[in-house]
């Protein structure tokens, strides 16, 4: 009798065991489906990617090094040339990056070993006073009257027979302004009607003077190591002219500390998109977070996509949540690589999101039972809730090995775990 009570029981209990592997397995399946990472161990190429039909999407490449972003960037850059569509880069002193747009014939590299970069080549008259009235406003705070002198400037380089390259403007004398006024009108090369109008601009616009020159002798001084001396012999360019051209120009800020230069950049960005030209913008590792101007152009919605590409961008935000969230909320595609900073893991990990996951622990306890919905439950031994986790936690972004990414898509909402190849 009591040989067949054990015999009973130990079918009971196989029969319980069978149920709790196949509950286990039926468990350990949802929480892959609700975690929603597909792990691809064979890889996936760069032009896979980033398709070539796609060359216009918001992107970030963060984390990892620099070899392995520049290897994500080679073919983006190639898609844009492929489409025929502007692209301005910005980057500092990474000639890794100047080798991949000159070296291969994709578009022009403007610095300090190829000076031909002149900002306002293909700007109108209000243009140029926009870049100028509104570049480092808060230092410089040139009053609306200050229009009056550039207005001055330009109308006697025009009469002069000279296009209004920056050059032109950065190497104007400001203080004696009524000397080459007087001086064009005894030449006759203007009359008195047109040297009385401009005497009286100069007048208006007098106390603004001295800022206008001031302005430019600090932007010259900037900006000198890749602005053309002589922007017409070389057929200089500018951002705008880039944009209008369809062409890739890539420009080595130096540093981001280089902030009327950023400044002047961003501005004819803006002149661009209020011209309704459509680009793509690649900031390759340049703080923005305390400059307002490019800050502003990265996260508002306009006719430009933005290419991130930096080795922690959370760093480069620097720590600010608020950009942080306005920049990545832009992105349909983000590409993280290792990153060595826990704190900057950790906001990733929060960004990629959270599932409820089944928790299992097991217990001594005899008997069972079971919940027709997921949640919590006593099942032969072991007990089961639901718990919120983290869909990548910020130690599996830590311990990327070289090559490995995660990758989240924004407009499919998918996630996936592989190795760039």
């Amino acid at each position: 009798m009591s040989g067949n009570s054990g015999g009973g029981g130990c079918l009971l209990w196989f029969i319980s065991f069978i149920q709790m592997k196949l509950r286990n397995r039926k468990i350990k399946k949802y929480n892959q489906q609700a975690r929603g990472v597909n792990i691809q161990n064979d890889g996936i190429a760069a032009t896979s990617l980033f398709p070539s039909s796609n060359y216009q999407e918001n992107v970030i490449i963060s984390g990892g090094g620099k070899n392995e972003r520049l290897y994500l960037c080679e073919t983006l850059i190639h898609n844009i040339h492929k489409s025929n569509h502007p692209m301005i880069i910005l980057h500092a002193a990474n000639g890794m990056l100047e080798n991949i747009v000159a070296g291969q014939g994709l578009g022009l590299v403007v610095s300090d070993r190829n000076k031909m970069f002149d900002a306002f080549t293909s700007f109108e008259f209000n243009e140029i006073w926009q870049a100028v009235s509104e570049t480092c406003k808060s230092k410089y705070d040139i009053k609306p009257a200050g229009r009056y002198i550039l207005q001055v400037a330009y109308d006697l380089l025009v009469n002069r027979g000279k296009r209004p390259y920056f050059s032109g403007f950065a190497n104007c004398p400001y203080f004696k302004l009524s000397d080459q006024i007087d001086s064009r009108q005894m030449g006759g090369a203007i009359t008195q009607d047109d040297a009385d109008k401009l005497n009286s601009l100069l007048m208006t616009g007098q106390t603004e003077l001295p800022k206008i020159d001031a302005f430019f002798n600090d932007m010259k001084t900037q900006i000198d190591y890749l602005s053309a001396p002589d922007p017409q012999a070389v057929n200089a360019t500018s951002v705008l002219s880039a944009i209008k051209s369809n062409r890739i120009l890539c420009i080595d800020i130096k540093s981001s500390s280089n902030q009327m230069l950023l400044e002047v950049i961003v501005n004819s960005l803006i002149v661009a998109m209020n011209r309704g030209y459509n680009f793509s913008l690649m900031i390759d590792d340049i703080a923005f977070v305390n400059n307002e101007m490019l800050k502003n152009t990265i996260c508002q919605k306009s006719g430009h996509n933005t290419i991130l590409v930096s080795k922690d961008l959370y760093a480069l935000t620097g720590g600010k949540e608020d950009v942080f969230a306005t920049v990545i909320a832009e992105a349909e595609k983000t590409v993280l690589f290792s990153h060595s900073s826990n704190l900057s893991c950790d906001k990733w990990s929060k960004y990629v999101g959270e599932y409820d996951k089944i928790d299992v622990s097991h217990n001594n306890t005899g008997g069972w039972s079971q919940s027709s919905q997921w949640g919590y439950a006593s099942f032969g031994g072991q007990s089961e809730q639901l718990k919120r986790e983290q869909k990548i936690k910020p130690e599996q972004i830590n311990g990327l090995s070289q090559g490995e990414v995660i990758i989240y898509d924004n407009t499919t909402n998918s996630l996936i775990h592989t190795v760039i190849t």
